[in-house]
């Protein structure tokens, strides 16, 4: 699952709170809208909200120096099929700072959209809100003492009911990889084992290789390291040094196998 599938699915089944938080209105109805590839093949999300109107909603993990003219693109577009302007925002999600332009000033044309940094939110109204998906957002505020508030995030959705509570930990997992935070999310759903158990759980297999987009070896030893322990129990040094020293590709294999194995010994010797 990537994060804009992850983000998709987060407004989709917990986003009550989150579209009124950003259109200032609930959404009525999401509404499925491909657009002619040949321009601009896919929008992330369109809603009709409860007054009528319509609301785009993009998501963006980097800078891009394009954006407005994507938008504008996108606005066009979405006012010929609709018949009405769309209000338009973009989500950033970036760890750099926000440097994208928020519209368009060129000569006979005025253009603008919202341009919100996720890392700007109230993490404290966040945590406080009872609707989930807006309890999950609070991973990517950029607030010191991140253990503190992931311990509270996932302690918020612990409250969460079956699926919806599952659905919602694996949306955190693919979000906390975004600020970094994805070995202290596993440490702390190790106490919810009702939710998810990460060693039995195939995305959260994959998730522990697959780290931020440019990879570093080392976080991912320190995730594998954590999930071995939670196994195995206390490593022993010999271990913790092989783990740590491992290529990428060595981490992988093991990642892939450790499942199976019997021991420790089994695992990292066999």
């Amino acid at each position: 699952m990537d994060l804009d599938r992850a983000l998709k699915e987060l407004f989709l089944s917990f986003g009550g709170g989150l579209t009124e938080r950003l259109a200032g209105a609930p959404a009525r109805e999401w509404l499925n809208v491909e657009l002619p590839q040949t321009l601009a093949p896919r929008v992330d999300l369109v809603a009709r909200l409860e007054d009528g109107s319509l609301f785009h909603l993009e998501f963006q993990s980097s800078n891009d120096a394009r954006m407005a003219v994507r938008m504008l693109e996108y606005y066009v577009l979405l006012l010929k099929r609709h018949d009405r302007p769309p209000r338009q925002t973009v989500l950033y999600l970036g760890n750099e700072r926000l440097r994208m332009p928020s519209g368009l000033d060129q000569p006979r044309l005025k253009y603008s959209y919202d341009l919100v940094d996720a890392g700007e939110f109230d993490a404290e109204e966040l945590l406080r809100s009872s609707n989930a998906g807006e309890n999950v957002l609070a991973i990517l505020c950029r607030t010191p003492e991140a253990g503190v508030r992931v311990r509270r995030v996932v302690e918020r959705l612990s409250k969460l009911e079956g699926e919806d509570r599952k659905r919602a930990v694996r949306l955190l997992l693919v979000l906390s990889v975004v600020r970094d935070l994805v070995g202290r999310v596993i440490e702390e759903i190790q106490h919810m084992s009702v939710v998810i158990d990460p060693m039995q759980d195939e995305f959260c297999r994959k998730l522990i290789l697959k780290g931020r987009a440019e990879g570093r070896a080392e976080g991912e030893a320190a995730i594998l390291l954590r999930v071995l322990a939670q196994r195995f129990g206390e490593l022993p040094g010999w271990a913790q040094e092989k783990v740590k020293a491992a290529s990428e590709v060595q981490l992988g294999d093991w990642c892939e196998r450790f499942l199976q194995a019997g021991s420790l010994e089994e695992l990292l010797t066999g």
